[in-house]
């Protein structure tokens, strides 16, 4: 006859088997979004350098952000 104790035994087992395999599912599927979030970014990246490397062959310039840089000033008093 098997014990309580046993029998506590295999169901923690089986808990933590269980755990274990779900953890591991989790892990892969983080895995694989992690892995097409990257392709997905090196092709976006890809085409923008095919694109600027196209424009600059045919002797036109890409197209450049207008943003403007800040002029830093500085202000002091002299004494």
């Amino acid at each position: 006859m098997t014990t309580l104790k046993a029998v506590k035994q295999a169901s923690t087992a089986a808990a933590l088997k269980a755990e274990r395999e779900r953890d591991m599912a989790q892990a892969m599927r983080d895995y694989e979004n992690e892995q097409h979030a990257r392709r997905a970014n090196m092709a976006r990246l890809r085409a923008l350098r095919l694109a600027k490397e196209q424009a600059e062959s045919k002797g036109t310039a890409a197209p450049r952000s207008t943003k403007k840089k800040k002029a830093t000033t500085q202000t002091g008093s002299a004494t």
